[in-house]
């Protein structure tokens, strides 16, 4: 009489049991790895398309991320942040930040305005005419001589999750220039796992930047 050859009920459940242990423990790093791909990616790809914006601005319209001569109220006509994106960009909708505001791309602040572009991003800002006049102009320099720019978030996700941004420091100060700018190593910011959905970018004259330590970082890797 032949043997048969098989598994027990119990060395299945065990086998099932272990398979399930390894997923759970493997699972969440592999999702989050892939997360952060997906960010970095869109990062790059926003950065390409905010300073494409503006050198092809410059060239039709003769100004760019360092000629504003007003805060922006949804002109298209306009010399404004809003005039620039909205004509050089797909918009899909824009909102003003109000305690009510439910575009969790950003914080609730009176003075933010955020932009909705149709490939599910969002660029968020202050604004007033310190952040997108004075600050933008081409002359205005900072210490280490560049330009001081506008400072932005970009959302690689719009309104979807988790709305945090990517920042070394944990400051969760949105549009916070001293706690983008901190100056934790690359290497800090691979370890911690601080790579979120939004970003600090500056846009300087006719180009986008990463803004930020955890920003750079991704846009580089």
């Amino acid at each position: 009489m032949m043997k048969k050859n098989g598994f027990t009920l119990a060395e299945v459940l065990i086998t099932l049991a272990i398979i399930g242990v390894v997923a759970t423990l493997t699972l969440p790093a592999l999702m989050t790895n892939t997360q952060e791909q997906q960010a970095r990616t869109a990062l790059k790809k926003g950065i390409n398309t905010l300073t494409e914006a503006a050198q092809m601005n410059s060239a039709i319209a003769g100004f760019d991320y360092g000629s504003f001569n007003e805060t922006s109220t949804n002109n298209t006509e306009s010399q404004s942040l809003y005039g620039l994106l909205a004509n050089r960009t797909t918009i899909d909708y824009q909102l003003t930040g109000t305690t009510t505001n439910q575009a969790k791309a950003v914080n609730n602040g009176a003075s933010n305005y955020v932009m909705f572009f149709r490939d599910g991003s969002a660029i968020a800002f202050k604004n007033d005419a310190t952040t997108l006049v004075t600050n933008a102009k081409v002359n205005k320099m900072q210490s280490d001589g560049l330009v001081y720019g506008i400072s932005v978030i970009y959302d690689t996700n719009g309104a979807k999750g988790p709305n945090l941004l990517s920042n070394c420091s944990g400051n969760a100060g949105m549009l916070n220039n001293a706690a983008q700018n901190d100056t934790t190593t690359d290497c800090t910011v691979k370890a911690r796992r601080v790579i979120k959905d939004q970003f600090g970018v500056r846009l300087r004259g006719g180009f986008a930047v990463p803004n930020g330590a955890a920003a750079r970082w991704a846009f580089d890797n």
